[in-house]
């Protein structure tokens, strides 16, 4: 036992994991508080604005949880690139989650034309929480391209191991969400009263401002030249068929999840607007104390592409059982 338990704290990646998945856990967390603190605002504002949030907004949620997921899967290339040693392939890899960025956002803009209007007056929701929850929906899915590429963006460096500048974009998108959602929501400082429009637009700008940054950080000449982000900006058809067939069935997993919670959701806003204004306000507390753990899924999916990347097997089944540990 003595001998086994040694071996294992020879093996075990627990102080890596760790610094890789930290700043990702509080910038999740960071996010989690900028939606929390939405949902209390839009509680203080009516009681009907917080019912039509949670539904609107996780329904939204749906549809770039999938396809954000299938773009941030682009850190998985790059974290076996980088295992590799194969830098200039970087830059490649990340064009080819761009393209897909620039698809989701026609997706997201047909969506929100064609659903917006008929989706929820088919669910049957109380009328008055219908067009609320319309308004929501909308602003959500045609900024909803911000959101994937915010996470795609976000791989060039989470995919090499630096994970700080990510914990730094959360940061950021929510010190500008939650005065700027004050402001909105209540019509403050000279801006407008919009109530749920204006929560729904001050998280899309949070989104926007983000990832400008990255971008700025990211399209450099030093970067250029070691990871060819400008030169190799071809389209790779190869490549992205990759992305593709390991992306969607990746994301999928976690969006199964998040339409078990939709569906209970929108079955219980047909039982009226109290019981789906106190189901949100419970979901989201909830969603504090559990979202902040898929930080650590996604800084293992860089250490096990990178181990995996190097030809090390052991240290990538090292990498999960630590972080399975430390989740515990």
């Amino acid at each position: 036992m003595t001998h086994l338990w040694k071996n294992w704290r020879k093996q075990s990646r627990y102080r890596e994991v760790t610094k890789i998945c930290l700043p990702l856990v509080l910038g999740i967390s960071a996010t989690t508080i900028m939606e929390f603190t939405d949902r209390v605002f839009l509680a203080n504002y009516s009681l009907n604005a917080v019912a039509a949030a949670l539904p609107a907004g996780i329904t939204a949620f749906l549809f770039m949880a999938f396809l954000g997921g299938v773009g941030s899967y682009s850190g998985v290339f790059i974290a076996q690139y980088t295992g590799k040693g194969d830098h200039s392939k970087v830059g490649l890899v990340l064009w080819q989650g761009i393209y897909f960025c620039i698809f989701s956002g026609l997706f997201f803009w047909l969506l929100a034309i064609f659903s917006g209007p008929t989706l929820f007056a088919l669910i049957g929701h109380p009328p008055e929480i219908q067009v609320l929850e319309e308004q929501y929906y909308t602003i959500l899915i045609k900024g909803g391209m911000f959101h994937v590429t915010l996470n795609t963006l976000s791989t060039f460096f989470s995919g090499r191991g630096i994970t700080k500048p990510v914990m730094l974009m959360y940061f950021i998108g929510m010190a500008i969400n939650i005065p700027l959602d004050y402001a909105l929501i209540f019509g403050k400082w000279g801006f407008p009263e919009m109530g749920i429009s204006g929560a729904a637009i001050a998280t899309v700008v949070a989104w926007v401002v983000p990832s400008i940054l990255l971008l700025i950080m990211i399209f450099t000449k030093k970067n250029d030249d070691r990871f060819g982000v400008l030169r190799n900006r071809a389209f790779n058809k190869e490549l992205f068929y990759r992305l593709l067939k390991f992306g969607v069935p990746g994301s999928l997993q976690f969006t199964i999840d998040i339409f078990a919670f939709t569906a209970f959701t929108l079955i219980v806003g047909r039982l009226g607007t109290i019981p789906l204004a106190a189901t949100t306000i419970v979901i989201s507390i909830n969603s504090v104390a559990f979202m902040p753990s898929m930080g650590v899924s996604q800084g293992v999916s860089i250490l096990v592409g990178q181990a995996l990347g190097r030809g090390d097997k052991q240290q990538a089944k090292a990498a999960v059982w630590s972080s399975a540990h430390l989740l515990l």
